[in-house]
């Protein structure tokens, strides 16, 4: 009967049409995401080819004008006159284009070890001011931990895809790092919103199943766990082989960024080191294992609470969205306790893993031992939440 229960709720999410929609939708955004959206995507790193341009074209004018006028005096505050300063920016700006149209990344890379475009470091400073809090504070732990992303590289290894990370491993590790945790649990619920209450149409084929309301519950979450663990399995070897072949695989011990908290602000950079990105990976497979079958318990909780698949996937993407109506980088705690003892704390457990949520927060607290106690905690909270509720709300009064 179990495995009777555990098939039928596979073929229902299978047959469902929202649900092969969902797939189909999900396969063609994968593939149009690397064949047109990547390639035209650019980096913390990339510098905008037109304007180096003519920065070189200004660059020169300026040399030339300084000799034709004979004006080398020396400038006060930089301590070089026009002339030598703009020489100096011609002849970078100039051997960064030639490396950016050879494609030496090689080259580009020592050369931006020790100079950066005026007007880019002055688009990096705009986009910190206006998106960030902190902006120089954040501009310099981005630098920072570029710097060492880069130097960590062998120079067989170094493309300018992967200076950009472009490749399918660096995308698979930036998927799980920024938005990837919140669209994988974004999907659960839509796909299994309805997998509990569809039981309310069916009233003469479930009011006398020979098996305990709480382990149908059980076996149907169990159902939906493996579904869409199957999907995200195949979604993913999709879009790693497509982008490999488009980009390169990449290398599973190339090295991402890690912090390591210090209350020192002068011993900030020193704190930014880094980690292989199998590491990564590897401890980002518990967190989703644990928040995904968190969700799917949730949405059998909501179930049995409203017994509407809307109103289901609404209160589980609400869940899943709740930090954000209280998160700011001042916040400490939550009505005196720490934030670290919240379960939303982790759910972009990717911050958490490479340490940056305890950069954004400066706060030692949020670790990745702490976030799987405090995960796991939560979901025998929902269990026995839901062994109560399924206890008072019977299949009879459910299904009636």
């Amino acid at each position: 009967m179990i495995f009777t229960v555990f098939k039928e709720t596979w073929v229902y999410l299978v047959r469902h049409t929202k649900n092969r929609l969902t797939l189909i939708l999900v396969f063609v955004a994968l593939l149009a995401y690397s064949a047109f959206f990547l390639p035209r995507m650019n980096s913390f790193n990339t510098i905008d080819l037109e304007k180096l341009e003519q920065s070189v074209i200004s660059n020169e004018g300026i040399m030339k004008s300084a000799m034709e006028s004979e004006n080398f005096d020396v400038n006060l505050f930089t301590g070089q006159s026009a002339y030598v300063e703009s020489r100096r920016k011609l002849e970078n700006n100039r051997a960064l284009l030639m490396a950016i149209r050879k494609g030496d990344a090689l080259r580009y890379r020592k050369l931006t070890d020790i100079y950066v475009p005026d007007f880019h470091l002055e688009s990096l400073q705009n986009q910190a001011a206006k998106n960030s809090l902190f902006p120089m504070k954040d501009l310099n732990y981005k630098l920072g931990n570029e710097r060492n992303r880069l130097e960590s590289y062998t120079d067989s290894e170094l493309t300018f895809h992967v200076i950009q990370e472009k490749t399918a491993t660096q995308q698979l590790q930036k998927f799980f790092h920024e938005w990837g945790p919140t669209i994988l649990i974004a999907l659960t619920l839509f796909i299994g919103a309805d997998v509990f209450v569809e039981s309310i149409q069916k009233r003469t084929q479930r009011i006398g199943v020979p098996i305990g309301w709480g382990s149908y519950l059980f076996i149907q979450s169990l159902a939906l766990l493996t579904f869409v663990l199957s999907f995200f399995l195949v979604a993913g070897a999709v879009f790693y082989v497509s982008n490999g072949l488009l980009f390169g695989f990449g290398s599973l011990d190339w090295q991402v960024p890690l912090y390591a908290y210090t209350d020192d602000p002068l011993l900030m950079m020193d704190a930014a080191g880094l980690m292989p990105i199998k590491t990564f990976l590897l401890k980002a497979l518990p967190f989703l294992g644990l928040l995904l079958y968190l969700f799917v318990r949730l949405t059998a909780l909501f179930s049995l609470f409203f017994r509407q698949s809307v109103v289901v996937f609404v209160a589980g993407i609400f869940t899943l969205l709740f930090e954000r109506l209280y998160f700011n980088r001042t916040t400490r705690d939550i009505f005196g306790s720490d934030i670290s003892n919240f379960p939303q704390t982790y759910f972009d457990f990717g911050k958490v893993i490479s340490g940056e949520k305890n950069f954004l927060l400066n706060t030692g607290t949020v670790t990745v031992e702490k976030g799987l106690l405090v995960l796991l905690l939560t979901v025998v909270g929902v269990e026995l939440l839901l062994a109560v509720t399924a206890y008072l709300r019977s299949r009879q009064r459910f299904i009636g």
